[in-house]
């Protein structure tokens, strides 16, 4: 609003300052300037008739006298139409003298939308000629000018335009790219800046500066995000290049276990599956995929509340059938003729469900209570950087499943052991009971095996060989790959050698 329009028909946001408020501040107002207020509420003066714009606090005999001495080291009279300049003075109250005074000045072409801290740059016959890229940073200049001196200058007829365009193309770059879209928007984000748009070009938005302040918001970061991909600056080729080198600069390389230190990688191997049952390998490679940056923030955000949610929907699964199987083992336990051997690996049953759903319960509660980005860069940093990084924080992630599956072994050790009893006994029925029952059990426990060995090959490609050779080289792998390292770099050591 500017302080001549207050006693007038309501013009361009008017409205926002009361007459009271208004004429109180025109008797400290000096000649020829105007009061102008941001739509989030702090002021300006513009002087319309030296083209000027300053966020000093003119009201002021010290403020006053700054700009205007500013006013006279500056070429004023080198602005053409439509164009003006922004003068910055520090504050009045915290300088001594004159000399102290920190300054600069921002030149503004209103007409091609350029803004410059060096005035010839913004002149017709140099603004026509300017390369693509400086292009982009001028204009960048006089959106973030007009985002904050929005008040005493129409919207620019070219914003909409301008914005609508740049929404199309990063629309069409998130149905192309997905999620690994480095638009600064995403596709549900253009669909809302875009009915924004279409509603701002309506006519009862004409005279909106809080129009002026949402387009130039928008059109400086899409001149910030330009700026950053080296907007005008490469061919296609170059380009590309340009980007992988900036990709492993991020990404600095970093070889795995496995090409580092075979030893320790099929140690890590052999460990995960016997005492693990292979079940950190799912949480490895569930943590790599959470790890990778793919486009945009928003991007990574969707990625870890992903993690997130697999995590404890996993989590409450293995929560109930823990607590199924506990209250099982505690009935189990009992009963009174057990052999101290049932007794014992239904008392190591009970242990391990107990401590998969203490552990179960601490995660869940944990991982919910840390969903945001910031949470998720601390989280994968301090993985990546501690002693045992990704694998060794895999296999904590593994432990509840790891302890009930421990807890089920346990406990068809103890029925097992129970259903043993039955064969000592001088009855015999008790022993043919008990014949018949470790036979089910034998059937079970083999039809079991192979469902779980099904269902762990099943999402792998299989070639046409044999059941046995496959069951085989996966066991194999492992010491086959140190081989095959071992045979490689055999000859480099017997030379490396004294």
């Amino acid at each position: 609003m500017t302080i001549s329009d207050a006693h007038n028909e309501p013009q361009r946001s008017s409205t926002l300052l009361n007459v009271e408020s208004t004429l109180c501040y025109e008797a400290s107002i000096p000649e020829g300037w105007t009061l102008c207020v941001h739509p989030q509420g702090w002021i300006y003066f513009f002087n319309e008739s030296l083209k000027v714009v300053t966020d000093a606090d003119i009201r002021t005999p010290d403020g006053l006298q700054l700009v205007h001495q500013c006013i006279q080291e500056y070429p004023i009279q080198r602005l053409e139409e439509e164009m003006e300049v922004h003068i910055y003075v520090s504050s009045a109250e915290k300088l001594v003298g004159l000399d102290n005074v920190a300054v600069f000045s921002l030149a503004i072409n209103h007409r091609h939308c350029v803004a410059s801290y060096t005035i010839e740059d913004i002149l017709e016959p140099t603004v026509v000629y300017l390369d693509p890229r400086k292009q982009n940073r001028l204009r960048r200049l006089y959106w973030n000018y007009a985002w904050n001196h929005p008040t005493h200058i129409p919207t620019p007829p070219r914003a909409i335009q301008d914005a609508a365009d740049a929404l199309t193309w990063f629309y069409t770059d998130n149905m192309i790219s997905g999620v690994r879209s480095i638009a600064p928007f995403s596709k549900t984000e253009c669909d809302e800046i875009s009915s924004r748009l279409k509603d701002l070009a309506l006519p009862h938005h004409d005279t909106s500066i809080a129009k002026t302040v949402f387009l130039s918001w928008f059109l400086r970061e899409v001149c910030s995000f330009r700026d950053a991909e080296s907007y005008g600056a490469y061919t296609f080729k170059e380009s590309l290049r340009v980007r992988q080198t900036r990709s492993a600069a991020q990404k600095p390389p970093s070889a795995s276990l496995e090409e580092t230190n075979p030893y320790a990688f099929m140690l890590l191997n052999l460990f995960i599956n016997t005492f693990f049952f292979g079940i950190p390998r799912t949480y490895w490679m569930h943590l790599k995929h959470t790890s990778e940056f793919r486009g945009r923030l928003v991007a990574v955000q969707q990625t870890w509340e992903s993690y997130i949610d697999r995590l404890v929907r996993e989590y409450t699964h293995f929560l109930l059938i823990s607590t199924v199987l506990l209250s099982a083992t505690v009935g189990f336990l009992s009963i009174e003729e057990l052999t101290e051997g049932a007794r014992l690996a239904a008392s190591v049953a009970a242990l391990t469900s107990m401590s998969s759903i203490i552990i179960g319960v601490f995660s869940i509660w944990r991982h919910q209570a840390n969903t945001t980005t910031k949470h998720s860069y601390t989280y994968m940093h301090n993985i990546q950087h501690s002693t045992f990084g990704i694998p060794g924080h895999a296999i904590l992630l593994s432990l509840p499943p790891t302890l009930l599956v421990w807890s089920m072994v346990a406990f068809t050790v103890a029925i097992v052991a129970y259903i043993a009893q039955g064969a000592k006994s001088e009855d015999q029925w008790n022993r043919i009971s008990a014949a018949t029952l470790l036979a089910i059990l034998g059937v079970l426990l083999l039809t079991v095996l192979l469902a779980l060995y099904t269902f762990s090959i099943i999402w792998t490609l299989q070639r046409r060989r044999g059941r046995a050779w496959s069951l085989f080289s996966s066991v194999i792998l492992p010491f086959r790959r140190w081989f095959v390292w071992w045979r490689e770099k055999e000859p480099r050591l017997v030379k490396e050698m004294p």
